[in-house]
């Protein structure tokens, strides 16, 4: 891919500039001048196109509008030819974009891409996909800014470094799987805390639901006692009915038995009336015979009465036992009526019980006085257990539905949160990896930069193991001291801007955006200190399709021929850039 760089720099009504156009180049460009000239308006013209929140100095917007103009505008043409077939912005398909900022005097402002109305963060948005950052100071250095670098924290310094190096987002992960790691950790708290309130509310309703439990148990028992009892009633019924039918049956046959004999008593009482009927006739037929002597005829009647008394007493025998079964037959036959009576009152009772009963008929049916016992027991039971919240196996069941929902959950957060924490440690690693292996390549450069103005330098990387508060420390020798830490009473101005140039240096040597500013980055430094530094951006400016923008009002002696000489001076119109002919 093309790498996208700044073609021309258009100012209007900016500063000191009535109308400006800087042509800039591919590489090195090097803009000089006399002080006041308006060298940093350029610059700082880039930076607010591209979207800086803040100006050179914390100046308000409304005071960069030219004296005396409503309006002004900055306008960057950028660079969007194909390379290996590719735009540097895929989304406009043509050559070169046009990105504006208009300012007005009352303060307000707005942008354009392509002379379409766009907001900050798009504009912030579209540069970013090349790598390019307007806010970050180690791409953009802006007109006193050196010194300021040493007094950035090196917390700030460390993402500086990483989001120039488009790295950035390796921490960026990192540090937002510890926050999801934080917010899991509080979602676990929060669901241990509903789930511990859960399971004591659970408990205090588990002794309601128990006793409603026991109580329907009971209940039930009960129904089952009361089922039970009705069969023993209908079975007690069935018995009696059988044994009255037995009873009845018994009689019957005793009455038959009866009135059988009675008819052989009837018939042999009639056989020996006419018998004796016929012994009174012999008699009275040889009774003329006796009184006339005739013995054969006495003897007859001798032998006649002697057969009647034996008939007579015979008789009455016969004649008493019928009239004894005739009175046990009556007898009977009350008792017979009794029993039928019995037994159709038993029928209707039982009819009556079967009405009661439900279910199949048991196999086994205790006695009616044992399943009395236990229905006594189980009401002694009920009673005891008293009234019962009805309501308790609903408010039992939500609160356990809970517990097991919140439990469910947590399980599921734990797993989270063993996920993120593999992830913390997988991404930690993988950031302390890259940024000391970075770290340790740009301490590389810093102290080579370093030793061509016979110093030596170091990049420490502090607190690695925490990442969150890790950050850069740097460190320079001069003149064979010890390596001692940057900052503003340890090293003089030269020393600082000399080693904040040279680590800037080192980190732009890997950095993504393709364009690059300083500005006045050698105010402190001696001549030959600058010439150096100078030839070394020159050197990093070459080969890598980047673009350095060097503003400074001290001319170089250094010189090549692919160097792009831009000078600016004051004139009655205002600033006037100018290319310096090769």
């Amino acid at each position: 891919m093309s790498k996208a760089i700044i073609k021309e720099v258009i100012l209007e009504n900016f500063m000191s500039y009535k109308y400006g156009r800087i042509m800039l180049k591919p590489g090195f460009n090097f803009i000089t001048g006399p002080n006041g000239a308006g060298k940093s308006a350029i610059l700082l013209g880039i930076s607010l196109a591209m979207g800086q929140l803040s100006t050179e100095r914390s100046r308000k917007l409304a005071d960069l509008v030219r004296r005396g103009e409503d309006i002004g505008r900055v306008s960057l043409v950028i660079n969007n030819s194909k390379e290996n077939g590719k735009r540097p912005f895929p989304a406009y398909n043509k050559d070169e974009i046009m990105l504006s900022r208009y300012l007005r005097k009352d303060g307000s402002y707005w942008f354009e891409i392509d002379y379409k109305e766009a907001s900050r963060q798009q504009v912030l948005d579209l540069l970013k996909k090349v790598g390019i950052d307007p806010n970050n100071l180690l791409i953009i250095m802006p007109q006193g800014m050196v010194d300021e670098f040493i007094m950035i924290k090196p917390e700030e310094k460390l993402k500086m470094v990483e989001e120039a190096l488009g790295i950035s987002v390796i921490r960026e992960n990192l540090l937002d799987a510890k926050n999801r790691l934080k917010n899991i950790i509080a979602e676990e708290n929060q669901y241990q805390d509903l789930m511990s309130k859960a399971m004591d509310s659970l408990e205090k309703w588990r002794e309601e639901y128990d006793r409603l439990v026991m109580n329907r148990q009971l209940k039930q028992k009960l129904e089952e006692l009361n089922a039970e009892y009705a069969w023993a009633e209908v079975l007690k019924l069935e018995r009696s009915i059988n044994s009255t039918n037995e009873k009845i049956n018994k009689i019957n046959e005793e009455i038959s038995t009866l009135t059988a004999k009675n008819k052989e008593f009837v018939s042999e009482l009639e056989s020996d009336r006419n018998r004796y009927n016929t012994l009174v006739q012999i008699i009275k037929e040889n009774v003329a015979k006796a009184y006339k002597g005739d013995e054969k005829s006495v003897g007859a009647i001798y032998d006649s009465l002697n057969e009647i008394n034996q008939l007579l007493e015979k008789m009455l025998t016969e004649y008493s036992q019928i009239k004894v079964n005739e009175y046990r037959i009556s007898s009977l036959n009350l008792s017979l009526k009794e029993l039928n009576k019995d037994l159709d009152s038993l029928k209707d009772e039982l009819d009556e019980a079967l009405k009661k009963v439900v279910g199949q008929r048991p196999i086994n049916v205790r006695t009616l006085s044992e399943i009395e016992d236990e229905i006594k027991t189980v009401n002694a039971q009920l009673k005891v257990l008293g009234d019962v919240n009805q309501e308790a196996e609903k408010v039992y069941l939500e609160f356990k539905a809970k517990v097991d929902e919140y439990k469910e959950k947590l399980d599921e957060v734990k797993k989270n949160k063993e996920k993120t924490m593999k992830e913390i440690e997988s991404r930690s690693e993988e950031w302390k990896n890259i940024i000391k292996k970075t770290i340790l390549e740009i301490n590389e450069k810093y102290n080579e930069i370093m030793s061509r103005i016979n110093a030596s330098g170091k990049v420490v990387l502090v607190n690695e193991n925490d990442p969150e508060n890790a950050g850069l420390r740097l460190y320079a020798s001069f003149v064979g001291t010890d390596l001692i830490p940057l900052d503003s009473f340890s090293q003089s101005g030269g020393e600082l801007s000399a080693a904040v140039t040279a680590f800037l240096l080192a980190v732009q040597m890997y950095i993504v955006s393709p364009f690059r500013a300083l500005d006045e980055f050698d105010v402190h430094m001696d001549p030959i200190v600058r010439e150096k530094f100078i030839k070394a951006i020159y050197e990093v400016s070459q080969g890598n399709e980047t673009q350095y923008l060097i503003i400074t009002p001290n001319f170089p002696s250094f010189y090549a021929p692919d160097i792009n000489f831009i000078i600016v001076q004051k004139s009655q119109s205002g600033s006037a850039p100018k290319v310096i002919a090769k």
